[in-house]
């Protein structure tokens, strides 16, 4: 490339450029070295004297032997040879420095514009060689062309030595990437973990609560877990959202949290209630949103804490919201709620078998429950998670098979549900 500008600047007008030496390279410009061949000791002199300037180092060389051995080094940034075969093969030499030195500046110094003339042939390649006549009023136009040609040679140094600065900055931003990405995985798994230890204690803070409600009622002993057990396999077999389940599991944990407010008097009566205990017993839904409120980590379970006693036709409380306006996981609660209270013993009455439980649901489908959810229940016999008396039945597909023709209702199912949930 460097040639290829110097061969295009030989052919231009330049004689403005000093005809002694380089003294356009000042200052703080950085010295370049030329090798000067050629067998004349007159011309040698000539040629030296000419270029030398405080840019340029000059060396010489009388021989293509002497030359090569120099050019070698690798530090020779201008080759300036004449050509006088079969003592000097300036050609040949030049062609071949050019595995040594492939970025110099190369030029060929003949006497006749017809000497050489191969050069004027020679394919364009990547290490083209620039013939020069070397006539007297010619000089001017010899020293711009190295002048040129050094310039050229400079701004390619450079240029390389920018690539490789960014390239090392390049390869030290991608250390600091790599760096920066194993730390933001450590983070993480940092993060992940204390995230996983936060979710624990809230898991425990939970159970904690859930456990307190029981504790004022030894008939409910383990009734929270029931219901969240129940809740939690009905969501996944009616294909409830994966990454709503936890929020399900929690809510449901969580249904009864309003009875911390309910009188033991009412809580614990062994006996039907009046009706001025059921409308203190039905305030625990809005007792337990006002508690889940107040607390941020139960905010999300809301609706299956004050919605779980709604029922399909609206006439259930305390918003006697109707249909599909009852939040899904109210709806799973509330079957799972009143499935429990209706297969658990309680001090008003005794414990229904499974089948008298599914047959209760399903009469109630479409009235109390969401239909569709009292068919995945029944269908799948949910109820026999908790249920001892299959524990060594075979199962079909995971679930009890019953025969529906067996089930027998033989009590009111409304006002059942309604008091034992």
């Amino acid at each position: 490339m460097l040639a290829l500008v110097g061969e295009e600047l030989s052919r231009t007008d330049l004689a403005g450029y000093p005809s002694r030496g380089l003294r356009l390279y000042t200052g703080r410009v950085k010295s370049f070295e030329a090798l000067v061949i050629h067998n004349q000791p007159e011309a040698l002199g000539e040629l030296v004297e000419l270029l030398t300037g405080p840019a340029l180092r000059i060396d010489t060389a009388r021989s293509e032997t002497e030359a090569l051995n120099k050019i070698r080094s690798g530090r020779v940034s201008v080759l300036i040879a004449g050509h006088r075969p079969p003592s000097l093969n300036g050609i040949s030499l030049l062609e071949e420095s050019i595995a040594h030195v492939p970025d110099a500046l190369r030029i060929l110094v003949v006497s006749d514009e017809s000497d050489a003339d191969y050069l004027d042939r020679r394919p364009n390649n990547e290490h083209p060689i620039v013939r020069f006549v070397g006539r007297p009023s010619e000089r001017s136009r010899l020293v711009a062309l190295v002048h040129e040609g050094l310039k050229l040679h400079r701004l390619v140094q450079e240029q390389r030595t920018l690539v490789s600065a960014l390239g090392g900055k390049h390869r030290k931003l991608q250390n600091r990437e790599k760096l920066l990405d194993v730390v933001v995985r450590e983070r993480t798994a940092e993060l992940e973990e204390s995230y996983e230890k936060l979710k624990a204690a809230n898991r425990q803070a939970l159970f904690g609560l859930a456990e307190a409600i029981e504790a004022k009622d030894s008939y409910t002993k383990g009734h929270c877990g029931r219901v969240a057990a129940y809740s939690m396999v009905l969501a996944e077999a009616a294909g409830y959202p994966d990454d709503e389940l936890e929020t399900l599991e929690f809510g449901a944990f969580l249904h009864d949290i309003g009875k911390i407010g309910v009188r033991d008097s009412v809580l614990l009566k062994p006996g039907p209630l009046d009706e001025e205990e059921w409308l203190h017993m039905r305030e625990h839904p809005v007792k337990g949103y006002e508690i889940a409120s107040k607390i941020e980590m139960l905010k999300t379970i809301i609706p299956a804490v004050r919605n779980h006693h709604e029922r399909w036709d609206g006439k259930g409380y305390p918003d006697k919201l109707e249909g599909e306006a009852i939040p899904l996981s109210a709806r799973i609660v509330g079957i799972a709620d009143a499935y429990d209270a209706m297969a658990t013993d309680r001090p008003y009455k005794s414990a229904l078998p499974l089948e008298e439980c599914e047959s209760i649901l399903r009469k109630n489908a479409g009235k109390m429950f969401d239909a569709r959810l009292v068919d995945f229940f029944c269908e799948n016999h949910l109820g026999a998670i908790f249920d001892q008396r299959y524990d060594d039945e075979d199962y079909e597909d995971g679930y009890q098979d019953f025969d529906d023709d067996d089930v027998d209702v033989p009590i009111d199912v409304d006002d059942d549900v309604a008091s034992s949930s």
